[in-house]
């Protein structure tokens, strides 16, 4: 799949990131998804707006912010 910046996505979160508030999750497709805002909701589905995608020889990787 495709994931363009400001794009709403909806993704459970698996366990925190290594920022103070980030959550780290993984859309259907398997692409990791770090969430600004989602720290401490582990195990929460959160709803997201996609801010950036970074492609990578493992795949690609999407930053997002959790909207409130």
């Amino acid at each position: 799949m495709r994931y363009s910046p400001g794009e709403e996505i909806e993704v459970t979160i698996d366990r925190d990131g290594l920022g103070m508030d980030e959550g780290v999750g993984h859309l259907p497709d398997d692409t990791l998804v770090v969430v600004a805002g989602a720290g401490g909701k582990v195990g929460k589905t959160v709803q997201a707006i996609v801010m950036s995608i970074e492609r990578t020889a493992l795949g690609n990787s999407v930053r997002a912010n959790a909207k409130m």
